[in-house]
């Protein structure tokens, strides 16, 4: 062996061995890895495996002899930027750079320091992540916030501001004009809206120029509303696609473009059944329907509760059981683009409609309607579903059972809509609360939460003396200082059985098939799949009242003549579900 491919080696196995003592990789992991092809391709190699750049950044130092690793940069110590292009960034007296190493990189960052006349005493190192989230912070003060700001510097701002909002798993970037002279930059994370810091108008405007006429190739026209997408590479693994919409907003006496970019597939986490946190009865049913040939599948919910998401991680558990399969999704716009997939973009040009019609023509088995907005995309989608493909959809409704009336106002005939619906479903995402600062207490402690819900499955064995969690409102280091972190689905499945089938077929109003299956416990609702996440302790009541109608609005037992217009409600008892596959013993008296 080489004396440059047993550095290679021993380098390539201090990174590895400190990844373990972290907890980031495995011994096995760690000990099947190949030797890298060179020096510098260590460390982009190990990020691929670890899935955590900062920890293999400290990996790095230690394994070079304890160089000095940039975490946490103080106060008051000078920070210099350099461009968005490059990995290395001046901290103090230190010259810190992305990848040590990279013998290449770090003479371009020795070359830049003494280019810009920075004094340094050592090297360091610091994570591609962390870099972005510095530069988003320091690079206009060290650039300069003025009046005539360089396009290029506030383009790089803007780049550095999406790394750093994708490294917090941001869904949503917004520049929000105030009525001063700033704008207000917030993220969108795990669905709420979170303030970072202020900017300057006059760099934000250069921002938004740069945004539009650079990267999205449209040219501002800052009286009407606009929108744009382009690509950016987040760092040498990943790139990420972008949406830009601009809407001329009032300020005082002028106006100002309010811009809101979206990461489309920045945070892939949930596009996995086994990360959903579905119960075993619900992963064991979305399983099933992915194995049969053929049939609708419609997932409903409002904007922003994961519908895409959840359907993708349908197609991928279909496309790792049967890959040999045409998979091919319709989309406005594309979320995720996944290997062994088509995906096609509706536009002004291409509708839903004629995308399925097209899509009809070419032997597809399994196709992912992005939103089935109208009666004749409704219409192609049935027909393809029977025709003997497996069609996965999306509605806007607020539970699985609303999504039948939606259909029938489409005019999709009930005959149509029950013999090839395999099942409805309807999703909401639920903050998490963070494991290492949540609070505790007692139901019992909570005389109307208690009464409410101390009956329901979920708790009724403890006697109203089950261990229930809140958010800390101070947070902690591991979330933010936010209490919560991360999010989880709660999930309903309504199965078109053959009582179904009967039922709606003899004209049941759905609301009313809907709080019969819940008195009878033959139909867990999202009520029923959220309380088991507050009592495990994942979730707080307070997210869950916060996301979902009153506990007590299908809790009522309807009994009414089909057709007739005419019902009673009684309240009935919370229900113990029956285990999967026992009979309802009243359905087919509706």
């Amino acid at each position: 062996m080489s004396q440059a491919n047993e550095r290679i080696r021993t380098l390539q196995g201090r990174v590895y061995d400190h990844l373990v003592k972290r907890g980031r990789v495995t011994p096995q992991i760690a000990e099947s890895q190949p030797v890298s092809e060179s020096q510098a391709a260590i460390l982009v190699d190990a990020v691929r495996v670890a899935k955590d750049d900062n920890a293999v950044a400290e990996a790095a130092a230690h394994a070079l002899g304890d160089m000095f690793y940039l975490s946490v940069a103080e106060e008051g110590l000078t920070v210099r930027c350099a461009s968005a292009e490059d990995g290395w960034i001046a901290y103090s007296d230190t010259l810190c750079v992305t990848n040590p190493f990279d013998k290449g990189l770090c003479d371009q960052a020795m070359a830049w320091a003494r280019r810009e006349d920075i004094p340094f005493k050592n090297l360091g190192v610091v994570s591609n992540s962390y870099l972005a989230q510095l530069r988003a912070v320091h690079g206009a003060e060290t650039q300069g916030e003025t009046e005539n700001v360089d396009d290029k510097l506030a383009l790089q701002q803007v780049e550095d501001i999406i790394r750093l909002a994708a490294g917090q798993d941001a869904s949503d970037v917004h520049f929000v004009p105030g009525q001063t002279e700033k704008v207000d930059l917030q993220f969108r994370i795990d669905g709420a809206l979170r303030t970072q810091r202020k900017i300057d108008l006059s760099l934000y405007e250069t921002m938004v120029r740069g945004v539009l006429e650079s990267r999205c190739q449209v040219s501002l026209q800052s009286m009407k509303q606009q929108d744009g997408k382009f690509e950016l590479q987040l760092n040498s693994n990943k790139a990420i696609n972008l949406r830009v919409s601009t809407l001329p907003v009032t300020r005082r006496s002028e106006s100002s473009p309010k811009m809101v970019i979206r990461l489309l597939g920045n945070n892939n986490s949930l596009a996995d059944l086994n990360r959903l946190g579905l119960s075993e009865h619900n992963l064991a049913k979305l399983i099933r329907f992915g194995n049969y040939p053929s049939g609708m599948i419609v997932m409903t919910g409002p904007t922003g509760s994961g519908k895409t998401t959840a359907l993708y991680a349908q197609l991928i558990n279909m496309q790792n059981t049967n890959p040999n399969r045409n998979f091919h999704t319709v989309e406005d716009p594309v979320e995720m683009q996944q290997p062994g997939m088509s995906h096609t973009e509706v536009n002004e040009n291409l509708s839903f409609a004629d995308a399925l019609r097209a899509l009809l023509r070419q032997d597809p088995d399994v196709i992912l309607v992005g939103e089935m907005r109208d009666n004749e995309t409704a219409e192609l989608a049935f027909k393809a579903a029977m025709t003997g493909h497996l069609v996965l959809a999306t509605l806007h409704t607020n539970n699985s059972h609303e999504s039948i009336g939606r259909l029938l106002k489409m005019d999709i005939g009930i005959d149509q809509i029950v013999t090839n619906t395999t099942a409805f479903l309807a999703q909401r995402l639920v903050r998490r609360l963070c494991p290492h600062c949540k609070v505790s207490g007692q139901l019992q402690e909570d005389s109307t939460r208690l009464a409410r819900y101390g009956r329901h499955a979920a708790f009724a064995a403890a006697r109203g003396r089950s261990i229930v969690y809140r958010k800390n409102p101070n947070g902690c280091d591991k979330c933010g200082q936010y209490g919560e972190k991360g999010r989880h689905s709660i999930i309903e499945i309504m199965e078109v059985t053959p009582e179904v089938q009967v039922a709606l077929l003899n004209g049941v109003n759905p609301s009313i098939l809907r709080r019969k299956q819940i008195a009878e416990g033959t139909f867990q609702d999202l009520w029923d799949d959220g309380l088991r996440l507050v009592a495990d302790g994942t979730i707080s009541f307070e997210q869950l009242e916060a996301e979902l109608k009153p506990y007590e609005v299908d809790r009522v037992e309807v009994n009414a003549t089909p057709g007739s217009g005419q019902a009673v409600s009684v309240p009935v008892p919370h229900h113990q579900s029956l285990q999967p596959g026992q009979p309802s013993p009243s359905l087919a008296s509706l």
